[in-house]
């Protein structure tokens, strides 16, 4: 079983596809942050991982907001 766990999405995915895997996404939401997104970059992260079958893995994201510097430190 490959190991996805805190690799974002679109890796996890990869990786999954690469070794014979299924998988499933089930997002969850976080209350933190959820304002002030302007010059965020979003991206999704696997926070669980859970074997549903013989080679289907559910895969528990959220996103992570990081936000960009655009000029002089703003």
């Amino acid at each position: 079983m490959p190991d996805v766990l805190a690799l974002p999405l679109s890796v996890a995915a990869g990786m999954l596809q690469e070794e014979g895997w299924e998988y499933q996404v089930v997002r969850i939401s976080s209350g933190y942050r959820q304002k002030d997104t302007d010059n965020c970059i979003l991206e999704e992260y696997v926070v669980r991982q859970q074997i549903l079958s013989d080679h289907t893995m559910l895969l528990s994201t959220m996103l992570k907001r990081r936000k960009e510097v655009l000029e002089h430190g703003f």
